[in-house]
């Protein structure tokens, strides 16, 4: 099963440390123990009607007091995700854990495919201390979930899908400057000389520049109006952004609007969203 795993920026420029992640992840799945259901030993906290809630008990009382904190919202978060789409999805799994071997957010989340089946356990690093932070980790997860099921072109194997799961993870965590402030890459591709990744959606969830791009267009069209759950639902009917653009405008020159106006942005690309929009969410 592949494995779609949300890092922080600096992952991204240190190609070792990100093999080593994936590694930890393939190796903890290999050397499982059979009668263990999950990647990582687990206690239950709770349950609703969408989200079950597990944490590692090897994180101590911290992993616990983490877990109880993130339990009365994670329901909301689910319901949040779910109007995103507009569609029902399944039950899911939250494991909260030392995700890579750390317990403060940086070793990120990550699940198996685009869909609930598989995909529906949902595993996040513990962040001590700061459960919106953890709770932006879950919605980068589960938002891949609902792709799958919504079959509108948001491949969350792709930059496309990518860009839209950080986008509403950043949404349910405080906005760009908020919790998942260092999983930003914007400004990656603004460095990269600002790529056109609009027309064409890059076939890996791991490249910054793409995703990048992918991101500054999303808060973009939230500046022009657009809300977040009108710009996931219209999807990307031929793959790329340039085709959701069409289904929100009905124009066809999403490339060259979106980088005229990126072209005249005072002080350039230095957060996902360098537009200074509001997060709609309706």
């Amino acid at each position: 099963m592949p494995i779609r795993l949300t890092l922080p920026i600096h992952y991204h420029s240190e190609p070792h440390a990100r093999a080593r992640a994936f590694a930890r992840v393939q190796s903890r799945r290999r050397h499982k123990p059979p009668a263990h259901k999950f990647d990582f030993p687990t206690e239950l906290i709770g349950q609703t009607t969408d989200v079950t809630l597990y944490y590692d008990p090897q994180l101590g009382p911290e992993g616990a007091t983490l877990a109880q904190q993130v339990q009365p919202n994670v329901e909301q978060t689910y319901v949040n995700c779910r109007n995103y789409f507009g569609i029902a999805g399944q039950p899911v799994n939250v494991i909260i854990a030392p995700v890579n071997g750390q317990t403060d957010g940086t070793g990120g989340a990550y699940h198996y495919g685009c869909n609930f089946n598989p995909g529906g356990d949902l595993y996040c690093d513990a962040a001590f201390g700061n459960e919106v932070m953890t709770n932006g980790l879950i919605v980068a997860e589960l938002t891949e979930s609902f792709m799958g099921v919504q079959n509108k072109g948001w491949d969350c194997g792709g930059s496309n899908g990518e860009a839209l799961s950080r986008f509403l993870a950043e949404l349910e965590s405080g906005g760009p400057a908020g919790a998942l402030a260092a999983f930003a890459t914007g400004p990656t591709w603004d460095r990269a000389g600002r790529p056109n990744w609009i027309d064409a959606s890059e076939s890996t969830d791991q490249d910054a520049v793409s995703t990048g791009c992918g991101i500054v267009y999303l808060y973009w069209m939230m500046s022009k109006g657009h809300t977040a759950a009108q710009i996931t639902q219209a999807g990307c009917p031929d793959g790329s952004l340039a085709s959701n653009y069409t289904a929100l405008t009905g124009s066809t020159n999403a490339w060259l609007d979106f980088s005229a106006a990126v072209a005249g942005l005072a002080g350039g690309v230095t957060s996902d969203n360098p537009w200074g929009a509001a997060a709609a969410v309706a």
